[in-house]
């Protein structure tokens, strides 16, 4: 029996300033993937799914405003991609 896998590999890097704004509506330092303007996939660290407490802070739309959310509750509503990246 043969198993035939498939690999693929991203190249992801952050995007310019002038993009991210235009694709998020967030400037620098605000971003969040909460109420975007475009629908981006997002990537998730599968170190953070282990984290004990379950919960994390992100960016939360505002250059001095984060958001504390439990990271199963993120996972529910943004159904991200869950990869190891970090």
């Amino acid at each position: 029996m043969m198993i035939t896998v498939d690999i693929i590999y991203y190249a992801v890097r952050l995007a310019p300033e002038e993009t991210s704004v235009n694709l998020t509506g967030y400037e620098h330092n605000a971003v969040t993937c909460i109420g975007m303007r475009t629908d981006i996939p997002v990537v998730l660290d599968e170190a953070i799914v282990k984290l004990n407490p379950d919960f994390f802070w992100l960016g939360g739309g505002e250059v001095d405003l984060k958001l504390g959310i439990k990271t199963s509750e993120f996972i529910n509503f943004v159904r991200p991609f869950i990869v190891s990246c970090s």
